[in-house]
């Protein structure tokens, strides 16, 4: 009996076909997602604990860089100490009845401009809070991709409520530092998950109003302290150098986008703000509120002392605090 040829030796090369097609089309899938892993020229690396050649974590810096590009916000904080070196004579001669003196205690004093809102003057609030307190001593201000600034600011009002569950007592600001700065940092490494973009600003009103402080917690996790400290150093007899004791100033913060300025009107703007001698709030609501429409547009080099047409109508936030008023909120706007 004579057999007849197998169908399926006949169709074995055929069927092999489309697997060795399918081997070469994962192998290329494979190269070119092990390419992308690395910054080669527009590609770059999508993983959140890949460290790169330099030793950076590309997706943190990102996250860092989105945090830069938010409203901006101009900080001031003054201590106790930095109203005791003003001129007594001056500020009571130039301080009217009108005018509110700057409290002895010191208070940290924040501006922010509103230029998102000024398209219509119909427009007053884009219902996202800059501004959120937490305690009588503590405040917080966020800026960078908003939606991220509110999941945190719930975070943190989360966190000062279970300490004053807890404890019975408002939460302090190392615990509230160190609550979101894990917070943030978890974000880092969790798998599915991308880091907040976005910077946390941190003000802290001291018992004594000597101790009044600004702090930033980053987008990687890291806190960073904003207030200056001066140290008095004194010479002893056999000429070495003790810290006699630590005197804190006024300290300045610049956050969010400051990249529509010039550096050099940028640090003119910071240098003033240091050095000036402010005889009364409305002074310091003043050159805030001024500082606060010039991080909008780059001026020109002739209109350095005054604001254009288009920044002098831009709405500001404007908000003073201290231990004997607390948290007041004013919105500026002029027509």
């Amino acid at each position: 009996m004579k057999l007849k040829p197998s169908h399926h030796r006949l169709q074995h090369p055929l069927i092999r076909l489309p697997r060795i097609l399918f081997l070469l089309l994962s192998t290329t899938v494979h190269l070119s997602t092990a390419n992308s892993s690395s910054s080669f020229g527009t590609r770059h690396s999508y993983s959140l604990t890949t460290f790169d050649p330099s030793g950076n974590l590309d997706q943190v810096v990102r996250a860092i860089r989105a945090s830069t590009l938010g409203v901006p916000i101009v900080a001031l904080c003054l201590n106790g100490e930095c109203n005791d070196d003003l001129d007594s004579t001056d500020s009571t001669s130039s301080t009217s009845s009108s005018a509110t003196a700057i409290p002895k205690e010191g208070g940290i004093y924040l501006s922010i401009p509103l230029h998102f809102i000024s398209s219509s003057p119909l427009i007053t609030d884009d219902a996202t809070p800059r501004i959120m307190p937490l305690t009588s001593k503590l405040i917080l201000l966020h800026t960078g991709i908003t939606s991220d600034g509110r999941a945190l600011s719930d975070i943190a009002m989360q966190l000062s409520l279970d300490y004053r569950y807890l404890y019975g007592q408002e939460i302090q600001p190392h615990d509230l530092l160190s609550g979101l700065s894990s917070k943030m940092q978890e974000m880092t490494v969790k798998p599915g998950f991308r880091p907040y973009g976005c910077a946390l600003l941190v003000c802290s009103l001291g018992e004594d109003g000597r101790s009044n402080a600004m702090y930033r917690v980053d987008p990687s996790g890291a806190v960073v302290s904003l207030s200056s400290v001066d140290e008095d150093i004194v010479h002893s007899e056999d000429g070495t150098s003790v810290n006699k004791s630590t005197k804190r100033r006024r300290s300045v913060s610049l956050l969010g986008n400051w990249e529509s300025i010039r550096q050099t009107k940028k640090e003119l703007i910071q240098h003033q703000l240091e050095t000036r001698t402010f005889e009364n709030e409305e002074q310091i609501q003043e050159i805030l509120v001024e500082a606060a429409r010039r991080s909008c547009d780059e001026l020109d080099e002739a209109s350095t002392t005054s604001c254009s047409s288009l920044e002098s109508r831009t709405p500001v936030l404007f908000a003073s605090f201290c231990c004997e008023r607390g948290l007041d909120i004013k919105r500026i706007i002029t027509l």
